[in-house]
């Protein structure tokens, strides 16, 4: 006997939980595995979605907006580089200087802004300066042409025919012809042929330009033909009423420039260093909107700054960017993202709290028996810990590693280290709800669950008390609060966050208050009836109920996150119709290059179209507010053509009847923005361009006449004083009844040509929808939807589990005295569907009201592309099928485990209850 070894030591006692039962510690381990998974990943795919989302943003604006860009009308510091430069060495005699101090400048960018930056460029543009065609009728076209000069011309550019521009030495003396190059598409519409003569007036002289080359752009993308307009493209400016004026950038070697110095022609340069927006990354933008803001305003040497003559040379510069106001917007989005993803985000959270909690008590209800046969011989307090610690590491550490190195794995971005520290949480939860489960150890028959002692009911009463006034107050102070719209500084709102899991708390304790209320009354009713189960089943499920707290939250957070997802869900669908229906303001909307008036008769003669409006203009314009000068958007269109077209729309702008009308001595008649007219309602005089002007109306935000919320509109009767081109880039279009929009749209855009969009409302919410923002939070959606579904099944499957020890007692003893099969799952039934039910209606009520709450402090038009926030929508065929699913699921899973822990052995069960 002397040499046997106990099996009650702490490791003999380890080796036998192990072999005993390991189906619950490795179902637990899978918790923990996809809890650290979802722990790492989805941190990650946030942050891949926050740099889809910017890089969509910034693709949308021109780089001339984004680029760091100087622009003067005083000429180049000309000279030659004195470390040397990449130019040709003709070039750099006369760029070099210039050259090099903006690679200066940009050495001296910190990080991460230097890193998102191209090599610098500059390119000079002067005039427009007519070129006039010898011999040409008063009627013909009017041709304009911009001398310009890019140091790096042969690397934008390639010939397509002809030649080379050489440099012009000494002076244009009105004889000797400057030779230019144009690109293909400006010449072909300017008429002009290889080796024909213009001439352009040059003080007392008629100096002549000659055409020896035509190209074509390296890369018709790039963003320096942003800074050149009119490069690659003519503009064309045509009324109707005179001839054409047709203007573009001709282009002489950078080398001429001491020739053209001379010329008495206003002169533009631009200097620029390039933003690169696929190297700008969300994780930064705080940063480098700092960085922009210190640049921006510090002034950087491009010359000297003397004059030479009375011509002033480059100096001190200032360097200006879009970029910065990109990245804020981007911001904005992607916290109010955030704030949505958080909100969703913490009902499932509590739900695998939830979840966890009941994996953990499954598995200690397993060794029970085996750690209260061990503290009846003796094991101490400390080793049954002990054993439940070391058991809970060896199920949660290697679960969690390997689930954080998948999630790692599985999405390519960086989010941090934040999301290990949760893995290490989840590392740690096994063991410590096993060890927490300790106290509970007792070799003494335990207690029936509804027996607490008065204390126990007191305290209740005071933790859900305090619960109820903490959940009051979050949604108090949210509903003061209102809308967040600084969440790109403060983050994610923990208020608005916790408000979702409150209001949870709060309905689980209706729910396990109010269910014991009928359940008391069928008890009483099937007291006096002959029936077993019913009997049987509301009494224990209201003496000794499985569901508790934990398996209650667990389907009340499920339920509701699951319907809240699915209003949500419909809310943004909703606000994507309206602000694309709203945006486009008509069945179809034709917008780009400037359009004729030959053109505008094209698409009135397409067969399906019932009337066009075109916006007429959209130029900027000056508002002087007693004295101080504001900028706007005149927007001016046909009200009678514009009513015409936009007549029966929800998303019409309205019109005022009057805006027709003969200007009165109170000034032309307009209607202004709500932008607008806030700023006129605080100035005592107020004029535009100088001339009086009477409001008619206000309308708030944004027109599917002009993207921009900060405008003026006049009609066009009234235009002539304000501006001298109605050139419209805008036609709002009317179908017929029954037209086919298809064959509509194609008609138009091939009227319209190139450079020009035909979109409809349903186009605009498929862009919408499409973009990165909506689609994550459409996915973040129905992932929040399938999880909390399945882990309320897996609440409602562990619940049984958990209570199958007193099963395992009771039902055997019940099948020898007759009970059946459907009996024994009837039972099994009635531990959880009562209190199911009502957790099931209370928190689908929950989920329908969660929106009304949450959505006063969500800015949804991140993700609806509005301007107001949209109305919660409820579609209850979405809603229905999300809860039908969600309860199906829960049905078969508790379905399958009542048929499960319905099959226990009678003989097993009397020893077990002998030995208990």
């Amino acid at each position: 006997m002397s040499g046997h070894r106990s099996h009650l030591s702490v490791l003999g006692l380890l080796r036998r939980q192990f072999l005993a039962g390991p189906g619950a510690s490795i179902a637990l381990a899978v918790l923990v595995f996809v809890g650290a998974f979802l722990a790492t990943a989805v941190p990650r795919a946030v942050a891949a979605l926050h740099d889809a989302a910017l890089a969509e943003h910034l693709a949308r604006f021109p780089a001339n907006e984004l680029d760091l860009t100087m622009e003067t009308r005083a000429h180049p510091d000309a000279g030659p580089s004195t470390g040397g430069t990449t130019l040709a060495d003709d070039v750099d005699a006369e760029w070099g200087r210039q050259e090099e101090l903006l690679l200066g400048i940009r050495d001296d960018l910190p990080e991460p802004l230097r890193g998102v930056t191209g090599e610098p460029l500059a390119a000079l543009t002067m005039g427009p300066v007519q070129a006039r065609v010898p011999g040409a009728s008063p009627s013909s076209p009017v041709y304009r042409v911009m001398p310009g000069l890019d140091p790096r011309l042969r690397e934008h550019v390639e010939l397509t025919s002809g030649e080379w521009p050489a440099p012009v030495e000494g002076s244009l003396d009105g004889v000797t012809p400057l030779d230019v190059v144009l690109i293909d598409a400006v010449a072909d519409r300017m008429d002009w042929e290889l080796g024909e003569v213009r001439y352009f007036g040059q003080g007392a002289l008629d100096q002549p330009i000659r055409l020896i080359g035509t190209a074509a752009a390296v890369d018709p993308d790039a963003g320096i033909w942003t800074h050149l307009t009119s490069a690659l493209t003519p503009s064309v400016v045509d009324n109707g009423l005179a001839p054409p004026v047709i203007t573009g950038v001709v282009f002489v070697d950078p080398g001429s420039w001491p020739a053209l110095a001379e010329v008495s022609l206003p002169t533009i340069m631009q200097a620029w260093i390039p933003i690169e927006p696929d190297r700008v990354v969300a994780g930064e933008t705080a940063e480098l909107r700092g960085q922009l803001g210190e640049f921006s305003s510090a002034v950087h040497r491009l010359g000297s700054g003397e004059y030479d003559g009375f011509v002033p040379i480059v100096g001190d510069v200032g360097f200006l960017s879009g970029l910065g106001d990109a990245l804020g917007e981007a911001a904005a989005a992607a916290a109010a993202s955030d704030a949505v993803l958080a909100t969703i985000a913490s009902g499932p959270i509590g739900v695998m709290i939830a979840v966890l909690v009941l994996g953990g008590r499954v598995v200690f209800e397993r060794r029970r028996t085996g750690l209260e046969l061990g503290a009846a011989r003796g094991a101490s307090t400390g080793q049954l810990r002990g054993i439940l610690g070391l058991e809970g590491l060896v199920i949660g550490v290697p679960a969690a590693v390997l689930g954080g190195i998948v999630g790692t794995l599985a999405v390519a971005a960086d989010a941090g280290p934040g999301g290990w520290l949760l893995v290490a949480a989840f590392a740690l939860t096994p063991a410590i709800l096993l060890v927490a489960s300790a106290p509970t150890l007792s070799p003494l028959r335990r207690a029936r669950a509804d027996l607490g002692g008065a204390r126990g009911g007191r305290l209740r009463w005071i933790v859900e008390l305090v619960v109820v006034l903490l959940a009051a107050a979050a949604v108090v102070l949210l509903l003061r609060r209102g809308l967040a719209t600084s969440a790109a500084e403060t983050g994610v709102d923990p208020l608005l966050a916790a408000v979702p899991l409150l209001l949870a708390l709060v309905a689980c304790i209706v729910v396990l208050r109010l269910y014991p209320i009928p359940l008391a009354r069928l008890l009483r009713a099937t007291a006096a009836r002959s029936g077993l189960v019913p009997f049987l089943g509301s009494a224990r499920a209201l003496r000794d109920p499985s569901a508790g707290l934990v398996p209650v939250l667990a389907v009340v957070v499920g339920v509701s996150v699951a319907v809240f997802s699915a209003v949500l869900l419909g809310t943004v669908q909703s606000g994507v119709d309206r602000a694309a229906a709203q945006q486009v303001g008509a069945d179809a909307a034709v917008s780009g290059m400037p359009l004729t008036l030959e053109q505008l008769d094209g698409f009135r003669a397409v067969p399906g179209v019932d009337a066009i409006a075109p916006v007429y203009s959209t130029r900027g314009a000056d508002l002087s507010l007693d004295g101080r000068q504001r900028s706007t958007t005149l927007i001016v269109v046909d009200a009678a053509e514009m009513r015409a077209v936009q007549a029966g729309r929800a998303d019409a702008t309205t019109l005022p009847a009057a805006l027709g009308d003969a200007p009165h001595d109170d000034g032309v008649p307009v209607l202004l923005s709500g932008i607008v007219d806030g700023l006129v309602e605080q100035a005592d005089t107020a004029q535009l361009d100088g001339e009086a002007f009477r409001v008619l109306g206000v309308a708030d935000g944004r027109t599917a006449y002009s993207p921009r919320a900060n405008w003026v509109l006049m009609d066009k009767a009234n235009a002539e004083p304000f501006t001298d081109t109605l050139v419209p880039r805008t036609v709002l279009v009317r179908f017929e009844p029954g037209a086919d929009a298809h064959a509509v749209t194609t008609a138009l855009a091939s009227i319209a040509g190139e450079g020009t969009t035909v979109v409809t409302p349903d186009d605009l919410a498929d862009e919408l929808s499409g973009r990165a923002t909506a689609q994550g939070l459409v996915i973040g959606l129905v992932a929040a939807i399938v999880l909390a579904s399945l882990l309320t099944a897996l609440a409602i499957v562990l619940t049984l589990v958990v209570g199958r020890p007193a099963r395992e007692r009771l039902l055997p003893l019940l099948a020898t005295l007759g009970l059946g099969r459907r009996g024994e799952q009837a039972l099994v039934a009635w531990e959880v569907g009562p209190v199911a039910v009502v957790a099931v209606v209370v928190g689908a009520a929950l989920g329908v009201v969660l929106p009304v709450v949450v959505l006063q402090g969500v800015d949804l038009r991140a993700f609806t592309g509005g301007d107001a926030q949209p109305a919660i929508a409820y579609d209850p065929w979405l809603i229905t099928a999300v809860l039908a699913g969600s309860v199906l699921a829960s049905v078969a899973a508790a379905w399958a485990a009542a048929r499960i822990g319905s099959r226990v052995n009678a003989a097993r069960a009397m020893r077990k209850e002998e030995e208990g």
